[in-house]
């Protein structure tokens, strides 16, 4: 089997963003070889009931996606710019493989303006099953890099319309600043990003999308000038009264005594008014970021849609296998118990915060079952509001290229397929 890197490595801790993508991977043959496998990973691969020529492929296909109000007729300058033949995927929209897949993207010009982003097949698929509609409010846990988040906000916001917004968790500061800055690249509206655990985040859709008013600006700098003339303050603790030093500290506290001392002679106990109780105006516990100021704002509004791309062990990943030399290095019991453990509490997290009549969907970057049917399973059996439901509509013109997983409307993407290693499922709020 196939070992997280460490105790604390997650899915999004191992995102390969554009840079690393335009890495050379030259060892591919070590999986378009079944005579090179460790017996390792024959056996995890059988346990799994994963077909032995999943993994063969010659080399790591690479996709980008092109912003959806690009004209046609530009196809052919980001083909000049980046030096290479451009194929569609019928079954994707906006999405194309790179006829040359060490080309690099970085730094041609449409990259920089924006146009274009590196985004792999599998997680277009992934926004392809939860299929959200304009105006919608979606939630994205484990959120990092932020890909997902731009191609949900430009399907939401296709018709031009203010309506509906992007929510992103994720545990890490750093990866969320990478993800901060895709969304300003991208200029994504109605965007807000959160930094917290996401097995027990509980904000909801945000109630306003209006832009910041100015007055409210206005105040908020002056909070801010407040705050900092106050720490000021509270660095200075003696000053000069009748030529003695005083200590303000000691002032402050005797201060502070004296108030508790009238309190309790007048038998009143304070009480904080019911308007300051509320959370700040400004900012949410665990905001990182907000580009409407309304949007700091939550009620009782679920969401619309939620994806789950959960943290897992990464062995449906080819890039993942070869640039980290994880084949066949096994996952031990304990570690796969503490994993499927966090993996539920993510997916029961998400489905908390779907509205009834809402989708969620969730996905894994692994094919052991243990990550992803029996999850699935076991969220089914705990709530019996969820049903699971087809992911994808069915096409004939344009298959989509997934294989059935191990219970009804369950999908797995194999890299021999032509794209990255996924498994994707579907459950609705009834």
């Amino acid at each position: 089997m196939v070992m997280m890197e460490n105790e604390n490595t997650t899915n999004q801790e191992n995102i390969i963003n554009d840079e690393e993508d335009e890495q050379s991977i030259d060892n591919t043959e070590i999986l378009f070889n079944q005579n090179n496998y460790p017996k390792e990973f024959i056996e995890f691969l059988k346990e799994n009931q994963v077909p032995l020529d999943s993994y063969q492929v010659k080399e790591v296909p690479r996709f980008i996606r092109i912003k959806p109000s690009t004209p046609l007729s530009y196809l052919e300058k980001i083909e000049k710019q980046l030096n290479t033949k451009l194929i569609a995927l019928n079954w994707l929209p906006n999405f194309y493989q790179l006829k040359d897949s060490k080309t690099k993207i970085s730094s041609s010009e449409c990259y920089k303006k924006g146009i274009i982003y590196g985004m792999d097949a599998s997680s277009g698929a992934a926004i392809l099953a939860l299929d959200p509609q304009p105006g919608d409010h979606v939630l994205d846990i484990c959120c990092a890099p932020g890909t997902k988040l731009c191609m949900t906000s430009d399907i939401i916001h296709q018709n031009s319309t203010n309506y509906g917004s992007v929510t992103g968790v994720d545990i890490s500061s750093s990866r969320l600043g990478s993800c901060k800055t895709l969304l300003k690249k991208y200029q994504i509206p109605n965007a807000r990003l959160f930094i917290s655990d996401a097995s027990n985040f509980d904000i909801k859709a945000p109630n306003h999308l209006d832009p910041i008013p100015q007055d409210k600006i206005q105040q908020r700098k002056e909070s801010k000038k407040l705050k900092l003339q106050q720490k000021q303050q509270q660095q200075q603790p003696e000053y000069i009264e009748n030529n003695k030093i005083v200590n303000n500290n000691n002032n402050n506290n005797n201060n502070n005594n004296n108030n508790t001392k009238e309190d309790k002679v007048t038998g009143k106990r304070k009480y904080s008014s019911k308007k300051s109780s509320k959370r700040s105006l400004f900012d949410l516990k665990e905001l990182y970021f907000s580009n409407q100021f309304w949007m700091r704002y939550s009620n009782s509004q679920y969401y619309d849609r939620v994806i789950v791309d959960a943290e897992c062990s990464l062995d449906a990943s080819v890039r993942h296998l070869l640039l980290h030399s994880k084949i066949g290095v096994h996952l031990t019991p304990e570690k796969l118990i503490e994993l499927t453990s966090l993996q539920k509490k993510l997916i029961q997290t998400g489905f908390n915060l779907l509205k009834s009549g809402g989708v969620l969907v969730y996905s894994t970057c692994s094919f052991i079952k243990e990550q992803n049917e029996f999850v699935v399973q076991w969220l089914l059996d705990n709530n019996s509001n969820a049903k699971l439901i087809p992911a994808f509509k069915e096409n004939l013109d344009t298959p989509i290229p997934y294989s059935p997983g191990f219970i009804e409307n369950t999908y797995r993407f194999y890299p021999k397929n032509g794209t990255s290693g996924l498994f994707i499922s579907k459950i609705q709020k009834e």
